[in-house]
């Protein structure tokens, strides 16, 4: 559910309907997978039924894998990037946007004496790693999220992460209680962040909750994505677009031939009434992607169709549910309605 949350307000800041946000949280003991990382791979299993320790995903662009209990603060800044550009000399793509964040949690870490120091990898005291995060871009908007280790049980998370779950890194773990000797209050760690992103990012922050949109939206994502284990497990997801709205994306001729212009009237026919609920994208062959806007949202289904030149087809979902010809309305309506 707390995945679900930062993915609905990633969704209205991309949307325009929130401002840049940044979000500080806790969780239950849990297993954080990136998109592409393996279920079967990263993790111990055994330990993680010998703890009770649930096996989630976000979603991302890197396979790391985080490790989360009741002692860890987790991040969540969801903004439009292009104005953190401004903020570092020598900029540099995706880099420079990690390092300045990155840098505004470690200037909330300095408030407690220890010698913290960031860059786009990670933050550290000294040598040793006290933070992961699992990045998402949307054109210029950035999900970063990741979790900091406050007063994280460090041996359960080495028992729990396998090596693989490292990627690359070999940087030894700690946390701000290991460092301090003695127990934080997670309050106090929030407070200071805040200070530090403030300070960092010339900012000020407004305490708000979240939208009626948002919720509604969390409620979905949570049903149709992360409460199943084809997302979980298999990194199977529903291809959403906008605030969640279910797709159905119909791939034709240009110029439409006679059986595409039926397929398209049949379409918008069975999702008359459902518009509140479904998003309904003609693709036309050779258009290009930016038939649908400038930030063009298209699913893999469609581009292995439109590769393999299928005309025409029904996705629904970012599943090919119908090719190369009409199917009835009785099937059509049915599909929909199942994907909701």
């Amino acid at each position: 559910m707390n995945l679900a949350v930062n993915e609905a307000i990633f969704r209205s800041r991309r949307e325009g309907l929130t401002q840049d946000t940044l979000r500080l949280w806790q969780s239950p003991n849990s297993v954080v997978l990136g998109t592409s990382g393996s279920y079967r791979d990263d993790v111990n299993h055994a330990a993680c039924r010998k703890y009770g320790i649930e096996i989630v995903r976000a979603v991302s662009v890197s396979c790391e894998v985080l490790y989360q209990d009741r002692g860890s603060l987790n991040f969540t800044v969801a903004a439009d990037a292009t104005f953190l550009k401004h903020l570092i000399k020598n900029y540099q793509p995706v880099l420079s946007e990690y390092q300045i964040l990155n840098e505004g949690i470690a200037k909330g870490l300095q408030r407690f004496g220890v010698n913290v120091k960031a860059d786009p990898s990670g933050i550290y005291i000294d040598s040793r790693r006290i933070s992961e995060a699992l990045p998402l871009w949307f054109y210029d908007f950035l999900l970063f999220q990741g979790t900091l280790q406050i007063n994280t049980n460090l041996d359960v998370y080495n028992e729990v992460i396998k090596p693989e779950g490292y990627s690359e890194r070999k940087d030894a773990l700690t946390s701000l209680s290991r460092e301090l000797r003695k127990n934080i209050e997670i309050d106090e760690v929030k407070k200071a962040l805040v200070q530090g992103f403030e300070e960092r990012l010339g900012v000020g922050f407004e305490e708000q909750g979240l939208t009626e949109d948002e919720q509604k939206l969390i409620e979905k994502l949570y049903r149709v994505k992360y409460s199943l284990s084809k997302w979980n497990v298999n990194a199977h997801q529903p291809f959403l677009v906008s605030m969640g709205k279910t797709t159905v994306e119909v791939f034709v001729a240009y110029p439409p031939t006679s059986m595409c212009r039926k397929l398209i009237e049949l379409v918008k026919d069975v999702t008359s009434d459902l518009q509140d609920e479904v998003k309904v994208m003609i693709w036309m062959r050779g258009r290009g992607v930016y038939q649908h806007g400038p930030y063009p949202e298209i699913s893999s289904a469609l581009q292995a169709a439109e590769k393999r030149s299928i005309i025409p087809v029904i996705i629904i979902s970012g599943e090919l549910k119908f090719r190369e010809f009409i199917p009835s309305r009785e099937d059509l309506r049915k599909a929909i309605l199942n994907a909701l």
